[in-house]
């Protein structure tokens, strides 16, 4: 029974076009190769433009998802059958059993297979990891130049002069998506894990706009990330812990922010609105993560992110535990933001004082992009120390570097609570 389109089917088919059109995407691109990646577009596009023609008048379809993939393989087929002599074309699927060959596409497995394709395709070393994420969230997770540029900080002509780049050097590599690539997985499975962790992050906490979380970016990663973690092998345990991590995560959502779109600090959170089945999805995946002798970066943030999660109330939370995994995290990766956050956890264990003593160790390794992060935390601690004339300084500093809306508004009432509580100490 079909039901009338209404605005909230146009949000709904807004997200659904995220899901499907990178599955659309990575099967064409067998077919037609990147060197066609713009017919491609305008195929997909034709199917989501037709969807919402038809679904307007007729109502959406009990199954959207089968009509879309039933109308984007009959416009390739017809599509096929035009310019089999004139379009470069993968010789498999040329002849008389055009139609067969290309159903066998549309299959379940064929569809997971053609996506890791082109995922590991999209993470190819020629291109620098800029270009990888790029040209993975346009092809696999359906983003536009725009909505890409906003996600990374950068403009839309940068974002398809950069995208363009990668095709071409795709295209002129002659990459074949219908050759075993089991011997990729191995070469490039940190790089895939990075990309998608970087999506991720990005999702978890926008770096610019005003909006703190963009859910479709995180969304997409975690649909990744399953699909990474169904390839069998060494890689599995930590595709797993990035799972994990993810989800750990995206459970504490509802009560990131409030109404007004603001963050919401961890010890100030509503502990009842935690998505606990995501939370028990995200334990399940942290257990399969530990079948493994080796501990990657990824098992330690999940933990971290466990033990906020299982903790009953901020103030019960096993810092000490939190620290360690911190201390661990910095000796595999050793990234200013990690560094921060260890002092972080160190202040909430042992005090303020050990914690601004390991901000101090490490001031000269912040760079410019991440010093309002470093600013921050220590008008945190600080704060905590009741140095509230001091505390709101730091903020302040950390107010003038943000480049993001809702930090600076965040930064801005602990400027005020400063000065609410340096005036109730007086």
């Amino acid at each position: 029974m079909n039901t009338k389109l209404t605005y909230s089917d146009s949000k709904n088919i807004e997200h659904l076009f995220r899901q499907q059109s990178g599955k659309m995407f990575s099967i064409l691109i067998r077919l037609f190769g990147f060197d066609n990646s713009s017919l491609i577009e305008d195929i997909i596009q034709e199917t989501f433009l037709a969807a919402m023609k038809t679904w307007s008048i007729k109502g959406v379809p009990e199954q959207p998802e089968a009509w879309l993939m039933q109308v984007s393989k009959n416009k390739l087929i017809n599509e096929l059958k035009k310019r089999s002599n004139r379009t470069r074309l993968n010789e498999q699927f040329a002849g008389e059993k055009l139609e067969e060959k290309v159903d066998e596409l549309f299959l379940d497995k064929e569809i997971k297979d053609s996506q890791l394709r082109a995922l590991f395709a999209c993470c190819n070393p020629f291109l620098n990891k800029k270009e990888q994420i790029m040209l993975t969230l346009k092809i696999l997770s359906g983003f536009n130049n725009s909505e890409i540029a906003n996600a990374l900080l950068s403009s839309s002509e940068a974002v398809k002069k950069a995208i363009y780049r990668a095709k071409k050097s795709l295209q002129e590599q002659d990459v074949d998506l219908n050759a075993p690539f089991i011997h990729e997985i191995k070469e490039r499975i940190d790089t895939v894990h990075t990309i998608i962790y970087l999506i991720f992050n990005e999702g978890y906490k926008q770096t610019s706009g005003n909006s703190v979380i963009n859910e479709d970016l995180c969304f997409e990663a975690s649909r990744l990330a399953v699909l990474v973690s169904s390839i069998d092998g060494d890689h599995q345990p930590q595709s797993y812990a990035l799972l994990a991590l993810i989800y750990f995560s995206m459970a504490r959502f509802p009560a990131r922010v409030n109404t007004n779109g603001e963050m919401i600090e961890l010890e100030t959170q509503d502990r009842s609105l935690w998505d606990r089945e995501m939370i028990h999805a995200a334990t399940s995946f942290l257990a399969k993560s530990r079948n493994t002798k080796s501990i990657s970066a990824f098992h330690l943030e999940a933990t971290i992110s466990s033990i906020h999660c299982m903790a009953k109330s901020f103030e019960a939370t096993d810092w000490e535990s939190i620290t360690m995994c911190y201390q661990k995290l910095t000796t595999i990766d050793d990234n200013p933001v990690a560094q921060i956050n260890y002092a972080i956890a160190l202040s909430k264990w042992k005090g303020s004082e050990s914690g601004l003593k390991k901000l101090e160790k490490i001031e000269e390794n912040i760079s410019k992009p991440i010093k309002h992060l470093y600013y921050a935390a220590k008008g945190a601690m600080l704060f905590d120390d009741k140095q509230y004339g001091i505390a709101k300084s730091y903020y302040q500093v950390a107010y003038d570097l943000s480049k993001h809306d809702m930090d600076k508004k965040f930064l801005s009432k602990k400027i005020q609570l400063c000065d609410r509580e340096g005036l109730n100490m007086n």
